[in-house]
């Protein structure tokens, strides 16, 4: 008998892919809920003692992080985290993983329009609590980045990326 055939490494083999893909998942909210404001994904996404180290003078809590991103009184068009690239490993309730980031950018320079990019990788850790896993440490290594001038810009479309609850995502979640 193969050892793909035997039923208990079929359910361990399951068992791994789910958390796989929920830590994926994890990964994938958490930029969604930088990039849309929303303190409360982050907060559920995150345990709050979490140790986050984003290449800044100091670390921060996951609390911390959650509570600060608010957004600006008037949010510049574009803010995206694209993550991929995700190297998983799960052992037992904790997992680690390595996994590239792309972020970009809408700012304002001195009243000139530019478009930052940032690219770079997370180290993070995980726990399993009460059967959900939550982010428990990262650490952002920088690869590099930039910042262009915008010259030229398309004019968005009728659906426009906002702060939750007010972004169209979000009527996805109700």
């Amino acid at each position: 008998m193969s050892r793909e055939s035997e039923p208990g490494d079929v359910a361990a083999r399951l068992r791994r892919l789910e958390d796989i893909e929920a830590i994926r998942r994890l990964l994938h909210d958490i930029a969604r809920g930088t990039d849309r404001f929303d303190g409360e994904l982050l907060a559920r996404c995150i345990r709050a003692d979490a140790t986050l180290d984003m290449g800044g003078a100091k670390t921060m809590t996951g609390a911390d992080f959650a509570q600060a991103l608010k957004p600006p009184a008037a949010p510049r068009p574009g803010r995206m985290h694209i993550v991929g690239n995700e190297r998983i490993d799960v052992d037992g309730d904790g997992a680690r993983s390595e996994s590239y980031i792309l972020s970009c950018q809408d700012v304002l320079v001195d009243g000139v329009r530019k478009t930052r990019f940032r690219a770079g990788r997370y180290l993070d850790g995980f726990t399993r609590e009460a059967g959900a896993w939550k982010l428990t440490s990262r650490m952002l290594v920088d690869e590099w980045s930039r910042v262009d001038e915008v010259t030229e810009a398309i004019a968005p479309g009728r659906h426009v990326g906002m702060p939750a609850p007010q972004d169209p995502s979000c009527r996805l979640d109700a």
